[in-house]
């Protein structure tokens, strides 16, 4: 039994199918991440079409480096979250074309897609009202928000990706909460 590690978590077992060729191992971690890849990019990006090719890019690279993929160095969510965090940083390196603040088009897009005319304005200004507060956050206040809220990781899969203590995350996210509760109080 010596040097066989035990895999607990659900995620880090589909990745290991998949790095054995396990098509549905793939398709279900896919299902699992896509919603929650696609909302991070979102927040970061606020343009829809850039998203969706982010989203698309980070599980391709999933795909061709899965195998470097090792449960004994840590769980799946790290390694995966810090893979997607990776591809937004490069793609923030290699393609300046927009501003943080490009929430009119977004607005729009989201607007068409629910030709509800009420839902519409509603929607426009509580993603006009939410960049803007983002704005108002440091690079690493924005950090902790799409890692704990839009990812939904724990504390102990941020502390991995940030290398920060569980207790300092703790502490930031609570002053993070309760700049949102005032913001949206």
């Amino acid at each position: 039994m010596k040097g066989r590690i035990f895999i607990t978590d659900k995620l880090s077992r589909l990745a290991m199918r998949m790095k054995k060729g396990d098509s549905r191992a793939a398709d279900t971690l896919h299902r699992e991440l896509v919603e929650k890849v696609y909302g991070f990019c979102v927040n970061r990006l606020h343009r829809r079409d850039y998203a969706e090719d982010l989203t698309q890019e980070i599980f391709l690279k999933l795909v061709t480096k899965i195998d470097l993929f090792d449960p004994s160095r840590g769980n799946f969510a790290v390694w995966f979250w810090q893979l997607a965090r990776n591809t937004v940083t490069d793609h923030f390196r290699h393609k300046r074309e927009y501003a943080f603040s490009d929430v009119g088009e977004m607005a729009q897009v989201e607007a068409i897609a629910t030709h509800n005319p009420e839902r519409q304005y509603e929607d426009a200004l509580e993603t006009k009202h939410l960049n803007e507060f983002m704005k108002t956050l440091d690079e690493y206040e924005q950090e902790l928000f799409r890692l704990r809220y839009v990812a939904e990781l724990s504390y102990g899969e941020i502390s991995a990706i940030l290398e920060k203590s569980e207790g300092a995350l703790r502490v930031a996210v609570n002053r993070l909460k309760k700049k949102i509760q005032k913001q949206f109080a």
